[in-house]
């Protein structure tokens, strides 16, 4: 029998274990428990075999972790970040609009009568035809948009010509028997103060000429008459020709057609002044008091991508409209540059506002849906360390959110944020700012 398989040898061997626990075991529940394991004894010796290599293994296994009380620091996060500042921005509103002419009339002539002839323009080739639409006319006596056959209304003038200069040669006719009226009345009295002549010859040469002077004022109001009639008679000559009312016209609709009959007052024309033009649109009442008469707004439109229009509000309505319940406001355009009545429109309204803008990227989700945080890098200790704030915003502005910045907010301008890196960060994580990659917003 091996001297080293008795009962000494198991107790050499319980006495290196227990060495080897006591030497190498940071547990005291363990140590204790194998103490116990290897006092029995009436364990086999196989089973003293395995004790040892078990006690071996577990006890160089927990060898690494003997004295380690705390895990080591994290490493600080290289982050980027930027200090926040209170910012100018010009806070855009977007109205839409549809064109509409400065001035429309409806054209008709004054008198009825069958349509003489149209306004000729020239076309290419040198030849002419009847104005349509679209044509630009330019107002002047010389070219009216067409004329009326005056053949009766001519007619019509020399009459009235005619029994004007009849009354005309009445009136002087009475004026000489006036005269001689007078002088007889002025003679008869004079005999009669001087008994030469009777009362009765007196009053008689007296009423003669006040009948002589009344049949004058008939005359003069015949005259009147006459003169009012040729006057008309002019006025319906020149009626016959249809003129511009506005300095440079386009003609929108044509509703006649040369030798034909119409009547006074019956549109045969349709103009449009698009010299200059006016959009109108409506605003609610929050944003009313950003709009002043005379002021400029830019005017962008779909036919024209590229390209802005000068705007000045001329009009704002007094009253909210009962349906929309919004407040009118009408735009003119002095330079339209190819802008048509129909058209769509955007209207950019709004002021400058001074507010504190946020990166998209230094924005994260917070613990609710409705929570949103930044992490804001302060000095403590002498290094640099990212405290998780709660933010609230209200808008967008130049792929940045506008912060609401209050007593309730975690950040205010002045503050650096993280703006890169904050996906991995804590609070209260230390960090490591890139250098140069510090900036202002």
């Amino acid at each position: 029998m091996n001297k080293n398989n008795g009962p000494g040898s198991a107790g050499r061997f319980e006495g290196r274990a227990v060495v080897g626990v006591q030497a190498f075991a940071c547990s005291d529940s363990l140590k204790a428990g194998l103490q116990q394991l290897w006092s029995r004894p009436t364990l086999h010796r196989g089973t003293h075999r395995i004790c040892l290599v078990l006690t071996s293994i577990l006890t160089f296994s927990l060898v690494p972790g003997c004295g380690r009380n705390q895990e080591a620091a994290p490493l600080p996060v290289a982050v980027q970040v930027a200090t926040l500042t209170n910012e100018t921005v010009a806070c855009q509103v977007r109205f839409s609009a549809v064109v509409r002419e400065w001035q429309q009339v409806d054209l008709s002539f004054k008198v009825p009568g069958t349509v003489k002839d149209l306004l000729q323009v020239p076309v290419a080739g040198a030849s002419l035809r009847d104005v349509q639409e679209g044509d630009v006319v330019i107002a002047g006596p010389q070219q009216p948009l067409a004329r009326l056959d005056d053949s009766d209304f001519q007619r019509q003038r020399t009459a009235a010509a005619e029994r004007l200069a009849q009354v005309q040669a009445k009136e002087q006719a009475v004026v000489a028997r006036l005269t001689a009226a007078e002088n007889d009345y002025r003679r008869i009295k004079a005999l009669c103060e001087q008994k030469s002549a009777s009362q009765q010859a007196m009053d008689e040469a007296r009423a003669r000429r006040d009948s002589i002077e009344a049949e004058q004022e008939g005359t003069r109001r015949e005259i009147a008459e006459a003169n009012v009639a040729l006057q008309q008679a002019d006025d319906d000559r020149q009626n016959c020709a249809l003129g511009v009312p506005i300095p440079q016209a386009t003609i929108a609709r044509r509703l006649v057609e040369p030798h034909e009959r119409v009547q006074a007052g019956q549109p045969v024309f349709q103009i449009m002044d698009l010299s200059r033009l006016r959009v109108a649109f409506g605003v609610p009442d929050t944003k009313l008091g950003e709009f002043q008469l005379g002021q400029t707004l830019k005017v962008l439109a779909d036919a024209y991508p590229g390209e802005s229009f000068a705007g000045q509000v001329t009009k704002i309505y007094p009253a909210a409209d009962a349906k929309t319940r919004t407040f009118q406001i009408e735009v003119c355009i002095d330079q339209p540059r190819g802008l048509k009545p129909g058209m769509v429109v955007t209207i950019l309204g709004g002021c400058d506002q001074s507010m504190v803008l946020l990166p998209l990227t230094s924005v994260q989700r917070g613990n609710r849906p409705d929570e949103f945080v930044v992490y804001a890098v302060t000095q403590e200790r002498g290094r640099p360390t990212a405290r998780r704030r709660r933010v609230q915003w209200d808008g967008v502005y130049d792929n940045r959110l506008r912060l609401v910045d209050g007593p309730a907010s975690g950040v205010h301008a002045g503050d650096t944020v993280v703006v890169s890196g904050a996906v991995r960060l804590t609070d209260g994580q230390a960090v490591r700012v890139l250098s140069g990659e510090e900036g202002t917003l």
